[in-house]
């Protein structure tokens, strides 16, 4: 019996640190291979909305079986690892842990931390032998491990600078990373906001002989309007696997809001989650608060509470400089305790640059606050650390 599941990862794989190559997963995968492959495969990939994207797509399944595969996770490991009928329980979780660790070792494997739990997706998936497997891909595409498997369906969610450490500089370098994925006859869904990729996207699905349906030719959802993006990817996903009619007039989006990395949290105060955590993601983010209410010149929000994972100091001091501008409301800063959180020294000091204030224990800061609209975004690490202490 595991105590601390998550202290137990780490002690025996290290932390999550993005380590590309599929040699090592693939060679662990080899004897599951053909039992997985029995289930359909949708791979999601994308710089930005793949988990939303991801989660509306299970929400339409209720009725079939299906293991759903995500990253990170921000309360609890077992978010990574869904079906139909909710998240993994935390002891079968365990044993799972331990059943395959034995194997690991036994066949000496050498598995990083996101592969470890990636193989532990596939070997309980094996077990329940689902009618679909939906997989997030977790950086990049064709090095992550999720393409170690050979999808039938490919949903492409964005494009835009993150991780260029990895990815390259430009969009079409992080076009071909992310379209890694696809296989010959396969089918590739995609919604994408520049022409030239667009018809990159196009030339390289037909170069491999793929079905191509690029769903900007349409229906026209502006870029900021992400969530309904997303939604809109889900259903031509669910219409192409299930064969129900595909129809882009008539379709409509779901007004709810998904609570899986972000909320809308009542109380003392009204709190707003999102989980825009880079350039790309805080600039869509801005715009379409500006476009939903938030056409009057106050601001829409009392305070801006933000923090951010590791990154370039770059990137950061433009997200800053950008929510500097937007006449959100009052930008607060902060720091958490996170092993991929940015150094609360490099935030302290691009908060000082920028003119914004840093906070150093937001929980303390806001005691005092009531009756506030404040709106939350950065990393889903922060996210996750902060709505325990907002629901309290």
């Amino acid at each position: 019996m595991i105590e601390n599941i998550e202290d137990w990862v780490f002690s025996h794989y290290g932390l999550e640190v993005f380590t590309p190559g599929l040699k090592r997963i693939s060679h662990a995968l080899a004897d599951l291979k053909e039992a997985l492959q029995s289930s359909k495969i949708v791979i999601i990939a994308g710089t930005n909305g793949k988990g939303e994207t991801t989660h509306r797509l299970s929400q339409q399944f209720q009725d079939a079986t299906f293991c759903t595969w995500t990253s990170p996770h921000i309360h609890s490991i077992s978010e990574r690892f869904s079906s139909e009928v909710g998240n993994i329980q935390m002891a079968q979780l365990g044993e799972l842990f331990l059943e395959s660790h034995h194997i690991v070792q036994k066949e000496n494997y050498h598995l990083t931390y996101y592969e470890f739990l990636f193989y532990v997706f596939c070997r309980w998936a094996v077990k329940k032998c689902p009618q679909y497997l939906f997989l997030e891909v977790g950086l990049g595409g064709r090095l992550d491990a999720v393409n170690a498997l050979d999808a039938e369906l490919i949903l492409l969610t964005s494009i835009s600078r993150d991780h260029q450490e990895f990815l390259g500089e430009r969009y079409d370098l992080i076009l071909e990373e992310k379209m890694g994925v696809l296989r010959p006859h396969s089918t590739f869904i995609s919604y994408l906001d520049l022409n030239y990729l667009r018809e990159r996207a196009a030339s390289k699905a037909a170069g491999l002989n793929v079905n191509h349906v690029e769903l900007e030719q349409m229906i026209s959802i502006p870029a900021f309007d992400f969530s309904k993006r997303n939604q809109f990817l889900a259903h031509a996903a669910f219409c192409h696997l299930t064969g129900a009619e595909f129809n882009a007039e008539k379709w409509q989006s779901s007004s709810d809001f998904l609570s899986f990395r972000g909320e809308t949290v009542h109380g003392i105060n009204d709190w707003r989650l999102f989980g825009s955590h880079n350039v790309d993601g805080v600039r869509k983010l801005i715009q379409f608060l500006h476009s939903a209410n938030y056409n009057s010149k106050d601001s829409p929000f009392d305070a801006v509470v933000t923090s951010f994972s590791k990154r370039s100091e770059k990137d950061i001091r433009v997200m800053l400089k950008m929510l500097k501008r937007a006449n959100l409301g009052k930008v607060f800063v902060t720091a958490f305790k996170h092993p991929k959180a940015c150094p609360q020294d490099v935030l302290e000091k691009l908060t000082g640059d920028e003119g914004l204030t840093f906070v150093e224990n937001i929980a303390e800061h806001v005691q005092g606050w009531t009756h506030q609209k404040i709106l939350v975004l950065g990393s889903y690490y922060f996210l996750g650390e902060l709505q325990p202490l907002l629901r309290n």
